[in-house]
C-alpha cells in the first residue's frame, strides 16, 4: 500500500498522531485555597495555560506584594501576616476563583 508508513491496518487518525500525550491536558486540576489555615474556597484551573502561580500574580495586581504561598498537593496555603491583610486577600481571592 503507498503512503502507509508501515502501520498496516490503522485508521488514518491513528498514523498522524505523534507526541506521547502528555503535552494535552485531560481533566481540570483543583485545589484547595487556605488563608493562614482557613479553607476558603476551591479553584480548578481549566485552561491548559493555567497554572497555580496565578493566583500570586493576581494577588500582586492587587497590591498584596508581600504574600507567601506555598503549594503541597492539591492545597494552596497562602500565609499573611495579620487578621485584617487575610480578610482583604480572601474577599479578593472570593472574586477570583467566582469569576473564573
Amino acid at each position: 500500500m503507498l503512503g502507509n508508513n508501515g502501520f498496516v491496518g490503522l485508521p488514518v487518525f491513528f498514523r498522524y498522531f505523534q507526541g506521547n500525550g502528555t503535552d494535552m491536558k485531560l481533566e481540570e486540576d483543583r485545589y484547595d485555597l487556605f488563608i493562614n489555615g482557613e479553607h476558603i474556597g476551591q479553584h480548578t484551573l481549566y485552561a491548559e495555560k493555567e497554572e497555580v502561580t496565578d493566583i500570586s500574580d493576581f494577588l500582586d495586581l492587587q497590591g498584596f506584594h508581600h504574600v507567601q504561598m506555598d503549594v503541597e498537593g492539591d492545597h494552596i496555603l497562602i500565609h499573611c501576616q495579620n487578621k485584617a491583610e487575610a480578610d482583604q486577600i480572601e474577599e479578593a481571592l472570593r472574586v477570583f476563583i467566582t469569576n473564573r
